[in-house]
């Protein structure tokens, strides 16, 4: 009898204790003792003064280094590429030499150009040979002063069948690759004359015009993709071998530029306590963060954006507007700190020219990189995206000014409270 009982009891125990935690699928389940405590929670906050030791540094890219040259005819800005081209030499000597030339083409290619702007006109002139990284706007204002060598109109050029001018022996292409323009414009040799003394070598300069604002930008020596303007001479030689004695329009092709970059007016203006970025030669911006220790080592970070307030608008032709990066970097030296080249930690954003609202950039990349390892230096690196191809910059406010200072904004999930309560 005694055992009945007690195999009741069990029984009626195991039957209570199935009721109070059993799996409903068609319910949420019921267990309140072993579920956490508490709930995630998101938080969005603007710190403010966690970024410190801010300044700018200038003259990493010189113009004569970058990967383009622009020129630009714009309110406030007068910009104008150079170009010398490499020296005419014989492949030969012994066998000919060279007497004159028939005439010369020099090939262009035009990797942006505000479309915007109609009856767009390249002016190219003739300048020393011996211009150089430290030839300035008023070296050259007396020869870009004078008439033109020629007179092209891209959009005129354009429209005509194949992009052939037969009267003036001009071209223009569409690289289907690139997309870039190939433009090639002809000189003869009243024009372009060989001159023995130089070698054949020749100082070039471009201006731009159109019925609006506009700019041109084009490759140099220094991209890696067409390796900039090139020159072709069609020579008439004297040859000594064979019963010819005259070689006409004799080509030489792939004969580049030596030198090529562009000047402008007015020039950069010397760095003062602002965040410069862009410009020629360029301007790099560094920032130190000091992120809360709560944020940093035990939340997860969900989202952080830079802000930053322009102290000035951007200055620039409104087609040169540019991409500006936030890098993180491999040691924290300064103004020498290297970058981390990696898509993974770099951030960027576009800079409009003529704007003064407030610059945000989503560098959630950088502050996850620091939270995964609090043993690389919190420090952001600001620059243009094409270093030294185009005078526009920007300059923001530094952390000294209290009202305009630097600041992030993150939104991060702090630490899950697991545990029984």
């Amino acid at each position: 009898m005694r055992g009945f009982r007690v195999a009741w009891l069990a029984a009626t125990l195991g039957a209570g204790g199935a009721v109070a935690c059993v799996e409903r699928a068609m319910a949420p389940g019921s267990c309140p003792s072993f579920c956490p405590s508490g709930s995630i929670t998101v938080v969005d906050t603007v710190l403010r003064t966690s970024i410190t030791r801010d300044s700018a540094f200038r003259g990493y890219v010189l113009a004569n280094q970058a990967g383009a040259m622009v020129a630009t005819a714009a309110p406030g800005l007068d910009s104008r590429a150079i170009l010398l081209t490499s020296t005419l030499t014989s492949p030969d000597t012994t066998t000919y030499r060279f007497l004159t030339s028939d005439s010369v083409k020099l090939t262009l290619i035009i990797i942006r150009r505000d479309t915007s702007a109609h009856n767009l006109m390249l002016k190219l002139y003739q300048l020393p040979d011996t211009i150089d990284s430290t030839t300035t706007f008023a070296d050259v204002a007396g020869a870009f002063g004078g008439a033109p060598l020629r007179t092209v109109n891209i959009d005129a050029l354009l429209a005509k069948p194949g992009g052939i001018d037969s009267t003036t022996g001009d071209s223009i292409a569409t690289d289907t690759t690139t997309h870039r323009l190939i433009l090639k414009v002809k000189f003869d040799s009243l024009q372009v004359p060989y001159v023995a003394a130089d070698s054949g070598k020749l100082g070039f300069g471009i201006r731009v015009s159109a019925t609006a604002p506009a700019s041109v930008t084009f490759a140099t020596r220094e991209d890696p993709t067409s390796g900039g303007a090139t020159v072709t001479w069609f020579m008439k030689v004297d040859s000594i071998k064979g019963k010819d004695t005259t070689l006409v329009r004799e080509r030489y092709p792939g004969r580049g530029t030596r030198f090529d970059s562009y000047v402008f007016d007015p020039p950069a203006a010397p760095l003062d306590s602002t965040l410069a970025v862009g410009g020629a030669p360029s301007a790099r911006s560094i920032l130190h963060v000091t992120l809360p220790r709560a944020i940093r080592d035990s939340s997860q970070i969900i989202r952080g954006t830079l802000l930053l307030v322009p102290a000035v608008p951007a200055r620039g032709a409104s087609v040169d507007s540019f991409v500006l990066e936030a890098h993180t970097v491999l040691a924290d030296f300064g103004a020498k700190s290297p970058l981390v080249l990696d898509a993974t930690r770099t951030d960027t954003t576009m800079i409009r020219v003529g704007a003064t609202d407030t610059v945000r950039i989503e560098v959630t990349n950088l502050l996850q990189f620091w939270s995964a390892d609090t043993t690389r230096p919190a420090v952001i690196l600001l620059r243009s995206q094409e270093e030294g191809a185009h005078p526009s910059d920007v300059r923001f406010y530094p952390s000294k000014a209290a009202a305009y200072r630097p600041s992030l904004r993150v939104t991060y999930a702090p630490r899950f409270p697991f545990g029984v309560p």
